[in-house]
Formats: structure tokens, sequence, C-alpha cells
């Protein structure tokens, strides 16, 4: 026991140097702060190359690690992907949490049925400003029309799931 106890100050020094490395996170609630605007531009740009189907030019704007999570994008679905999701002025801006290197923008979409949120993840690859996720979650409020086409949807695909085993 006596022998570890030299180690003892030098994982202390560890210990305080990492925790006065760690950045604090800020959160940022206005629309017009630079770094949203930025953010919100790298997005408008990838949505807009998306729209044309040009997939080499669309990676440009993502992390290289979001290549290997789904979705799985090729030229032919990419405008699809973009044109299901609303451009961010449509969107009611929430807040965007900021950690060194990482942004977390979240918006609400404008829905009186249901709470519907866009949640945009960039991160810096080198010194620019890339999308690494795009997440749209939904809370259903009771709303029975909109429970009935969640389960037509459900059904339908068992069903496709069925025929093609």
């Amino acid at each position: 026991m006596l022998r570890n106890l030299p180690l003892l100050p030098a994982l202390l020094f560890l210990l305080l140097c990492a925790e006065a490395a760690a950045e604090p996170s800020r959160s940022i609630t206005k629309r017009d702060d630079p770094l949203v605007r930025t953010l919100e531009a790298v997005y408008a740009k990838s949505m807009e190359v998306a729209l044309t189907g040009n997939i080499d030019a669309y990676w440009r704007f993502r992390t290289a690690a979001s290549r290997e999570r789904p979705p799985q994008l090729t030229a032919e679905r990419l405008p699809l992907f973009a044109q299901m999701l609303p451009p961010l002025s449509a969107l009611k801006f929430v807040r965007t949490d900021v950690t060194r290197g990482m942004a977390r923008a979240l918006y609400r979409w404008p829905r009186d049925d249901m709470v519907r949120y866009t949640i945009v993840v960039y991160r810096t690859e080198a010194t620019d400003w890339k999308i690494d996720s795009i997440v749209v979650k939904t809370d259903v409020v009771n709303n029975p029309r909109e429970a009935q086409i969640m389960e037509d949807l459900r059904r339908r695909a068992a069903a496709i799931e069925q025929a093609n085993q």
C-alpha cells in the first residue's frame, strides 16, 4: 500500500488538469446568434445539394462517421430524404447546446395534434462544422386519427415484411 503512495499526487494532478480542460457546455436560445446562423447555413446548403441528388457533394456537409449510420443514402434516395425534412426556417428554434467541437440544435414543428422535434447534431471536422445526425422525434398527443394512421402503417409494414420472408 505504501508503494502506491508516490502515485497519489500524480493521479490528483491528472484529475485536476482533466477537470480544468473540460469546457462547460453552454445553451444558446437566440436564433440570431452567429453560431446558430452558421449551423443553419450548413444545414440549408446540405439540403439544397441533397435535392439535386449529388451524393458526393452532400457528403461534404456530413461527418465521416455519419456515412456509416442509417439512413443509407443513394443518389436516388437523397432528394426524397431532403423533401421529408422541412427547412429549419419553418420550424420554431428552441435552443442549441454547445460543447467544444459539438453542437446540438433543437427545433419544434408547428403542429397542434402532436409534439414533434427535429434534432440536428453538428461536429467539427478539421475547422468546419458538419452535420453528424438529423433525428425527428414525435410524441403523439391523444389524436384518434393519428393513432389510426400509425396502426395502418404498422399493419402494412408487417404485411410487407411477412411477404418478403
